[in-house]
This record gives C-alpha cells, sequence and structure tokens, in this order.
C-alpha cells in the first residue's frame, strides 16, 4: 500500500472549495448565476425522470454498505473498507454542515419549482447526496481502470445534477457536496493508504511480440520500481533482457502531484510524463542512447514503444548488484571514485537523469558501475538540474557510508564549483520520495554531509547562529509592547463596540480580506524569487517570507534582512550576494509603494473618489497608546541588539535606487517583472484593507483606501522601525479614522488587517523558523 501526500493536497482543495461556498451560502441571498443555473437545470422535460431517478440513488446512504458489500464478494476487502469508511463519513459530514449553515432548500428561495417526484423541503447546504456519490467515487478510483473511473465520476456528477433537477438543490449544495465527498475520500486514501496495480506478464509477453520482439519467457523482476513495473525476459536467442513497462496511471501524470511538486521545490522531476506513452518511451531510449554514446556505461537499449494503454522500455540485461545494496564495507573509495566518473561523463553530456539515487547504479562483478532507469531524464539539461543529480546521489550515499568520504569524493572526481553547486539541494524535499524516507530515519546522516562538504570547501555554514541570546528582558519587553497594542486597539473603541462594527456579513468581507492577503504575499515571494539568479521554490521562499516577519518581530529590520539572507544563503547564493538581492528587494518594495500610491491617488483624483479628510478620532489616546507600545518594542529589540554577534551590514538600498536612477543597465538595477510583481503584491495588500474596511460599513473609496495603504507600505519600507509592532497598528487606525471611518470601524479593521498581514504570518513564521533552522536568539 502506498500513501501520497497529494491525496491531502486534494483533501484541502475540496475543504477551500467548502469554506467559499460558505461565505456564500450564508449571505441567504440567491445570487443570479446560481438562480439561472438551477432554473436550467431544474427545467428539463419530465421524461428524463425514470433514468436520473435510478442513478440519483447511488447517492442514497443505503447505496454505501450495498456498493460495499458487492465489493467484499468480489474479495476487494481494501476497497470495500475504503468504500464503506468514506461513504459513511460523507454523509455524516454532509448533514453536520447542514446544521451549521442552515441554508434553506430550493422551494424557500426560489420563485418556482419543479419537483418530479414531489415538493422536498428541509435544509439544503450541502447535498448528502453529492457528497456521497463523490465519495464513492474517490474511494473506488485507486481500484478501478482509468475507463471505470471516468465512469465513476460521470455517475457522482449526474447524482449531483439530478438533486437539482428534482428541486432538492440548488448548484451551490451540489458543487460543495461534491467537494466534502472527494476531500473525504482524498483522506481516506491517505490515511489507509492505495494499492500499487499489478500487471500481468503474459501481457508484457503480448505487447513485446506486437512490437516485434519475439520472447521465450517473461517473469517479474526482482527491481524495486516507484512508477514502472520491471521485468526480466528471455528472447529467442537466449539473451537475458530488462524490460520497463509503463502505465497511464502512474503517479508522475496526476496534474496535482505536478503542482505541488512545482510550488514545493519548483521541479517536476519527469517533465514529459503527461506525454503519450510511446512518447515517454521513446524519450528515455534516447536519454539512455546518448548517454551511452558520450561514454557513461548503460545498457544498449533493443526496444522503445507504446500505446495508450502501456509502453516499454527493452534494454540488454545487466547482472549486478544495486548500489544500495551493497554491504557498507564494499563502498570503497575506489569504487565511489567510479560512481563519480559516471556522473562527470553524465554531467559532460548535459543529460539529467533527475532520480539518480543509488539504486539506479548498478555494480557488475567486476566492480564497473552501470547508470540505469532514464525515465525522467532530460537532454541539454541546465546547471540547476544537473546539480540535482550530484545532491540526490550524495544524499543517497550518505545514508550507507561515511558522509565525510562521500563529500571527499564527489568533490574530488567533479570538482568544487559542481559540488558547491548541488549543496542547496541537501534538503528533504529536493530528494526523491524515497530518499527523503531514509533521510527521515536518519537525519543526522544529511547534517553531517552538509557539514562536511563546507568543511572541505571552506564555504560558511548558513546555520552558524544569526544572533545572540537576547536574553529574558528583551522578550519580556517586546511581548508587553505586542500585547499592549494588540489588547489597546479594541479598548480604544470599546470591545463591544468593535464587535458590532463588524456588519451583518462583514465576516464575508474579511474572508476575502484573508484571500487577498494570501496572494498578496505569494506575489511578494514571486518578486523575491527574481532577485537572484538562482532557482527557488516559491513553497519554500513564501514559507521564508513569514520566517522573516517572526525574525523582525525581536530583532527588527535587521532580524528581517538577516533571516531573508540566510535562506538565500542555504540556496546556495553567497553571503554577499544575498545581502544584494535583499537589498533590491527592498528597494523594490519602495519604488512599487510610490507607484501604488501615486496611481490610485491619481485615479481617485480624477475620479473624484477621494473623498474627504477629517481628524481623527480619539487621536491623543491613540497616539499614547502607539508611542507607549512602540517604545516597549523598540527597547526589547535594542536590548537584543546588544547581546547580537552577529556581523551588522549596511543597507545598501538608496545605492540600488541612486545606480538605478543614474545607470540602470550598467547597475543591474531592478526588474520589471519583480517590481510588476511587488507592485501586485501591495495592490492587493491595500485591497485586503479596503475589504476589512468594507466588512466593518466603512463607506471609504477603495482607491482612497489603496492610496492611504501605499503611503504607509511607502514610510514602512524606507524606515523599518515605523513598521515596528505599535506604530504600524496606530498609524493604520489614524489613516483610517481621517478618512472617515468611525472609530469603531477604524479599530477593528486596522487590527484584523494586521493581524492577517502580520501577526499571524510572523506566528506562523516562529514555528517554521525550526523547519527553515534559522537561529531567532534561542
Amino acid at each position: 500500500m502506498q500513501r501520497h501526500p497529494v491525496d491531502l493536497v486534494r483533501a484541502v482543495l475540496g475543504l477551500s472549495v467548502l469554506g467559499l461556498g460558505l461565505l456564500v451560502a450564508q449571505r441567504g441571498v440567491l445570487p443570479v448565476v446560481e438562480r439561472d443555473v438551477f432554473q436550467l437545470v431544474n427545467d428539463l422535460p419530465a421524461a428524463v425522470f425514470p433514468v436520473v431517478w435510478a442513478v440519483m440513488q447511488l447517492g442514497n446512504a443505503v447505496t454505501v454498505p450495498v456498493v460495499a458489500s458487492v465489493a467484499a464478494l468480489t474479495r476487494r476487502f481494501r476497497m470495500a473498507r475504503d468504500l464503506l469508511v468514506s461513504g459513511v463519513l460523507a454523509y455524516l459530514a454532509a448533514d453536520a454542515v447542514k446544521e451549521v449553515v442552515q441554508r434553506e432548500r430550493p422551494i424557500g428561495l426560489v420563485v418556482e419549482v419543479h419537483f418530479p417526484e414531489g415538493p422536498v423541503e428541509g435544509l439544503g447546504f450541502v447535498s448528502g447526496h453529492s457528497a456521497v456519490a463523490a465519495a464513492l467515487a474517490t474511494a473506488a478510483a485507486p481500484y478501478l481502470s482509468r475507463g471505470g473511473r471516468r465512469r465513476a465520476w460521470v455517475l457522482a456528477w449526474t447524482v449531483a445534477l439530478a438533486r437539482v433537477y428534482v428541486g432538492a438543490h440548488l448548484p451551490l449544495d451540489v458543487v460543495c457536496g461534491v467537494a466534502v465527498g472527494w476531500a473525504i475520500g482524498s483522506l481516506v486514501h491517505w490515511v489507509f493508504g492505495v494499492p500499487r496495480r499489478d500487471v500481468p506478464a503474459a501481457r508484457v509477453g503480448q505487447l513485446l511480440e506486437r512490437f516485434g520482439l519475439r520472447v521465450r519467457e517473461v517473469r517479474p523482476a526482482a527491481v524495486r520500481a516507484r512508477s514502472s513495473h520491471p521485468f526480466e525476459a528471455v528472447d529467442e536467442s537466449g539473451r537475458r533482457l530488462y524490460v520497463k513497462f509503463l502505465e497511464p496511471d502512474r503517479l508522475e501524470r496526476d496534474w496535482l502531484y505536478r503542482l505541488w511538486r512545482l510550488l514545493a521545490v519548483r521541479d517536476v522531476k519527469d517533465a514529459d510524463a503527461v506525454a503519450p506513452l510511446g512518447q515517454q518511451a521513446e524519450h528515455e531510449a534516447v536519454a539512455a542512447m546518448t548517454a551511452r554514446e558520450r561514454g557513461v556505461s548503460t545498457p544498449p537499449v533493443l526496444l522503445a514503444r507504446g500505446t495508450e494503454h502501456g509502453a516499454v522500455v527493452v534494454q540488454e540485461h545487466v547482472a549486478g548488484r544495486e548500489l544500495d545494496e551493497l554491504p557498507a564495507g564494499d563502498l570503497t573509495p575506489d569504487l565511489l571514485a567510479r560512481v563519480w566518473g559516471q556522473v562527470a561523463l553524465l554531467r559532460a553530456a548535459r543529460v539529467a537523469h533527475h532520480d539518480l539515487e543509488a539504486s539506479s547504479v548498478l555494480v557488475d562483478a567486476d566492480g564497473r558501475p552501470w547508470v540505469v532507469d532514464f525515465g525522467n531524464a532530460l537532454n541539454g539539461a541546465d546547471d540547476d538540474a544537473l546539480a540535482g543529480d550530484v545532491a540526490e546521489l550524495m544524499a543517497s550515499l550518505a545514508l550507507r557510508v561515511d558522509p565525510e568520504l562521500v563529500g571527499r569524493s564527489a568533490v574530488d572526481e567533479l570538482g568544487p564549483e559542481a559540488v558547491a553547486a548541488a549543496l542547496p539541494g541537501l534538503t528533504p524535499m529536493s530528494l526523491s520520495a524515497v530518499t527523503r524516507a531514509r533521510v527521515r530515519e536518519d537525519r543526522a546522516r544529511l547534517d553531517l554531509l552538509r557539514d562536511a562538504i563546507r568543511r572541505r570547501l571552506d564555504l560558511p555554514d548558513p546555520d552558524r547562529p544569526e544572533y545572540g541570546p537576547p536574553g529574558a528582558a528583551a522578550r519580556l519587553a517586546v511581548a508587553a509592547g505586542s500585547a499592549l497594542v494588540l489588547v489597546g486597539v479594541p479598548l480604544l473603541a470599546g470591545a463591544p463596540a468593535l464587535l458590532a462594527s463588524v456588519e451583518r456579513g462583514g465576516w464575508r468581507w474579511l474572508g476575502a480580506a484573508l484571500v487577498l492577503v494570501v496572494l498578496a504575499r505569494g506575489a511578494h515571494a514571486v518578486a523575491a524569487l527574481l532577485t537572484v539568479d538562482r532557482r527557488l521554490a516559491l513553497g519554500r521562499t513564501y514559507g521564508a517570507t513569514m520566517a522573516a516577519e517572526a525574525a523582525s518581530l525581536l530583532h527588527g529590520g535587521e532580524g528581517w534582512r538577516r533571516s531573508a539572507a540566510r535562506y538565500l544563503e542555504r540556496a546556495g547564493v553567497s553571503p554577499e550576494d544575498a545581502r544584494r538581492a535583499v537589498d533590491r528587494f527592498v528597494a523594490g518594495a519602495i519604488v512599487a509603494a510610490v507607484l501604488v500610491a501615486a496611481g490610485t491617488l491619481g485615479l481617485a483624483l480624477v475620479g473624484r473618489r477621494l473623498g474627504g479628510w477629517h481628524t481623527p478620532e480619539a487621536l491623543v489616546p491613540a497616539v499614547a497608546l502607539g508611542l507607549g507600545a512602540w517604545t516597549l518594542v523598540l527597547g526589547g529589540q535594542w536590548l537584543a541588539r546588544r547581546a547580537d554577534t552577529g556581523p551588522h551590514a549596511r543597507r545598501q538600498v538608496a545605492r540600488v535606487l541612486r545606480r538605478g536612477l543614474t545607470a540602470p543597465r550598467r547597475g543591474g538595477w531592478l526588474r520589471g517583472e519583480q517590481l510588476g510583481w511587488t507592485a501586485t503584491g501591495v495592490a492587493l495588500e491595500g485591497a485586503a484593507l479596503a475589504a476589512a474596511v468594507h466588512a466593518v460599513g466603512g463607506s471609504v473609496p477603495v482607491l482612497a483606501t489603496a492610496a492611504g495603504y501605499g503611503g504607509l507600505h511607502l514610510l514602512w519600507s524606507v524606515l523599518p522601525v515605523t513598521a515596528a509592532p505599535g506604530a504600524a497598528e496606530v498609524a493604520l487606525l489614524l489613516v483610517l479614522t481621517a478618512l472617515g471611518v468611525p472609530l469603531p470601524g477604524a479599530c477593528a479593521a486596522a487590527l484584523a488587517f494586521r493581524v492577517l498581514v502580520f501577526w499571524v504570518p510572523a506566528l506562523v513564521g516562529a514555528l517554521l523558523s525550526a523547519r527553515f533552522e534559522h537561529r531567532l536568539g534561542a
């Protein structure tokens, strides 16, 4: 049984669809689009009712034990278990959501409803039939053929449409019901695992004969494989063959898996996984033959062909043992040197193996290493892909032999530059699933390997402490200042008035603000990727921005810069280039804030949407609160800075901006893409603030709010000290009240916005700091 992280991604997506549906359903008003779609389906002719009714019963709760029993009778016990658990949980979950949301059925919201089987009353969101049908389809999918899966999902969506046709549910009810069932079925797969498909040897023999290769014997090979089915065969001349069978249901073909890999490590190991199977087989054959022609020891390719139902790659059989199966004593320096020699030939040919773990190297009886399994290989690969191969093999070997020996042999055969380029890839997420699982069992090995390489290459350790111990007084002062502003802002308007300011339905606008903030941080993360000429993972960079927020809380702007620079160092950027990249990012934030503030202000003036300017309410108490909290936080940061033993590098943002204004080409200034993404992030944050203002009933034009936020963002970028807790919250509060938002609403909007933009990311970043191995003064 296999467990795939992509099942968790499916569950999260399903729950996200449910969450968005909740925001719409709780309004109590039927959207025009949903009403039109309902009437379109509900007005279908009565002649289709008998067929629709029969299919609709597949979503009935009674169907769950029935289909589970059928699966058990056919001796598919794991399938029966998954069907039963998924179906029951989906039914219970749908019933629980109905009780929480309390949305009426169509008869209570739509003027005219046709009921082919009579009126249906009660609660409508979400559809239990749709949830059960989707859960059953999801649970059955791993046990069905590709055609069977398609038919199962056609039936599930037919059940959903049938519930709309009979007037029992609205379109949103069934869509969210399907999402619930999909999420639950995916969670069941992640908990219990899914089976690996078996391919009969006879089927492989028939395929080989069809392609003109007659064999006398085909049997499964005693070889581990994840995305293919290995076989051994003997042809008519008695020659032993190795046959690799590719099926259309490989995990690498799953678009969610590919998206997850792209976001996690900005890499999708097999770029041709979605291509036709025959093309995949030919791709592997070309890569193997290219490597062989360039001197790499790899078996000759005899056949590479396929259809839409399966493909084969046939090579001469090599009698040998996988490198990770050899006793540790056989992994001598001489053998490792020969292995790295093969890797050097691959690099010279610009062939990236993309799965070069120890099991991809065979050692024959003469001690000669052979590189096999080019299924994910890439010809004409770039430096990052080649470095990934080196990192994968070093990590895999370090789990078997002394990491010091692995690092030394790699440097001796490949050279310092090649190994230094591979160093950022020595992180669990960058490695293959097999190596990653073994690393989790003995994480110290990977740490020892990284340390050994840095010592060998005389590189600075990015895991060195960033700060000295700040002390209890510093922590206490920062905590006191943070608590003062988080508690004091609501008290300025009175807690009851603050909660009452969130209008009925205002929580939906706060949900919109949350979505906009998440997108804004993503835009800033993309901008950060563009500050360096090295491939970085978007997911990790997103997390690193939050870790930097956590560092700024105790160590101010200097902490933010060091945290960001240390992340880039771990990605293989030199310390000096990392500092320059951080300066470019800050310079881009300044220019973007100017563009957003000027642009929105200009549009507001042209459209006469700026509104009037009012004297801020509670000006003196608010300023006093802000100064008190700000003083405490800055005092704590000053105490932490006194104990700081790290190097203090001055910001060079002004120099970056000056170079950009005087000689942008010669100075290698800001990229247009970076500015565009940064400006998008600032604009999205301004829109999030406008959504928070709307949630509290503020009547301030969106452009005026965005212009005000653009000015504040500019101030915070130029003078990071003004973005510290206390000053930032009160500055937002004063700007909103000056724009005309009542004091309770301004307090609620400013606090909600800061919680979404800073406090929650800082908390998450503190939790992620251990993962990124930042030393935040511990």
